[in-house]
């Protein structure tokens, strides 16, 4: 696709007001129930925002950071699986919480459609999202910078909406969320808290975990250094 594309700074602006509250609070403590069989079954929200598969209490807490719009994060979750919920996940041992890196307005409105719907069902949209990117980017390479230009007009919002018109993303999220209407998405689209947690994450990801690429993972809040695909994440977690 063309040469990467601007941030959206008003929404930028909206993480740096939001991050530090957001992110003086550990993830969220799973609540006392019976141990489900497979835990890979189990879908819950950390306090940051980010989705979480898996036991909360897990001795193993991975943290992926990700972009909607990098290829190898789509490769990350090709590769992965079965093997992560299977060999991992399902066990209790581990568990994967996915935070956001968001990279253009393309990767932000993306990331707010995965997250359009139950946190349940989060990681549905989050794999067939990515199933297809190759599909979606196409669309914004051929638009090319004339066909984008109308993506930088109007308020933040609006641009976002447009985008996902101009990649046909309305009809891509009902592949995965077959009840949602256009109003709901825009609806999603549009929802400040959650531009804002998506924006935060990438600002303490940049600031404070230091990452350099995507995907990248912290494993219990160390970040892993030269892990950026499953090749080289499956070691760290079978060896410990």
């Amino acid at each position: 696709m063309p040469a990467p594309l601007r941030f959206l700074p008003a929404l930028s602006a909206l993480a740096l007001a939001t991050a530090t509250a957001l992110f003086a609070v550990a993830p969220g403590q799973a609540q006392k129930a019976a141990a489900p069989s497979d835990w890979s079954e189990r879908v819950s929200q950390s306090q940051v925002g980010g989705h979480v598969k898996g036991n909360p209490a897990a001795t193993q807490k991975v943290v992926e950071y990700m972009s909607y719009t990098c290829p190898h994060c789509a490769a990350f979750e090709q590769d992965s699986n079965p093997a992560l919920a299977d060999g991992f996940i399902a066990k209790g041992k581990t568990s994967l919480e996915v935070r956001n890196f968001v990279r253009d307005p393309v990767d932000l409105t993306v990331a707010l459609l995965a997250r359009c719907g139950e946190p349940r069902s989060f990681f549905r949209r989050h794999k067939g999202l990515l199933a297809s990117q190759r599909t979606w980017l196409g669309k914004a390479g051929s638009l090319g910078r004339e066909g984008q230009a109308a993506w930088y007009q109007g308020d933040n919002d609006s641009r976002l909406k447009r985008i996902a018109s101009d990649l046909d993303l309305y009809d891509e999220l009902r592949r995965h969320s077959p009840l949602a209407t256009n109003a709901q998405i825009d609806a999603c689209l549009t929802n400040k808290a959650e531009q804002a947690k998506v924006l935060a994450m990438t600002k303490f990801a940049t600031e404070t975990v230091k990452v350099q690429g995507t995907p990248s993972f912290t494993l219990n809040g160390k970040l892993l250094a030269d892990v950026y695909d499953w090749k080289s994440l499956e070691p760290q977690l079978a060896s410990r």
